[in-house]
């Protein structure tokens, strides 16, 4: 397959090698196993070869997350990973998160492989359970009974790092840019998913094996 922007259409037809490799090391996270090549002929090196890049990941969105957070200190040793199916949508729910020392939420979320960056009800349904799964297993080993205020998503999503990856067989974007997921369904499918395995979850924050 091959594509030729049309100068009739695209204002600026010159490939920026970086937005390429960019994309690519996304795709080849996003689906373990996968090699992907890219090769710039507009850059010979000394020896008269093209500029060449090889992407390939055989820990997928366990280890796009730790790429992301490669600067950042962990507080976990290993990703939480999580992967499951639901028979009755058949949506396939993909997602790994760690947090590390930091303050800021970094969530990035695909759909098919399409990148949201707007989220959508996928993202949505993965606060909801990450609300309710933290909330709950402090509730039952009372670590909260000292607090003197309410517990909040919010405090559950400081030094968050997390890939919400998806398949939908019938997706519904918003906008003509598909930056963000409207399949209302997925909010509950991708919800249930993660609080299914909360208790490869808790296994993961102890640093003890395990993965769904």
């Amino acid at each position: 397959m091959s594509f030729t922007p049309d100068p009739e259409i695209f204002e600026t037809l010159e490939y920026k090698f970086e937005t390429l490799s960019h994309r690519m090391r996304e795709l080849a996270y996003l689906n373990s196993g996968l090699t992907l090549t890219l090769i710039d002929e507009r850059q010979i090196d000394e020896k008269g070869e093209p500029k060449t890049e090889v992407y390939h990941s055989e820990g997928g969105l366990r280890e796009f997350v730790q790429y992301i957070d490669e600067s950042r200190q962990k507080l976990i040793e290993h990703p939480i990973y999580v992967k499951t199916r639901d028979e009755e949508s058949n949506v396939e729910v993909e997602v790994a998160m760690q947090y590390n020392t930091g303050y800021s939420e970094n969530i990035y979320s695909f759909v098919n492989n399409i990148t949201t960056r707007d989220g959508g009800t996928h993202v949505s349904g993965f606060r909801r359970a990450v609300t309710r799964v933290f909330k709950q297993y402090g509730e039952d080993n009372n670590m909260f009974k000292k607090l003197t205020f309410a517990v909040s998503a919010e405090d559950f999503s400081e030094g968050l790092t997390a890939v919400v990856s998806v398949k939908v067989p019938e997706p519904q974007f918003k906008g003509q840019t598909k930056g963000e997921l409207g399949n209302s369904e997925v909010l509950g499918v991708v919800s249930r998913c993660m609080e299914k395995c909360s208790n490869i979850i808790w296994k993961k924050i102890h640093n003890k094996p395990g993965e769904l």
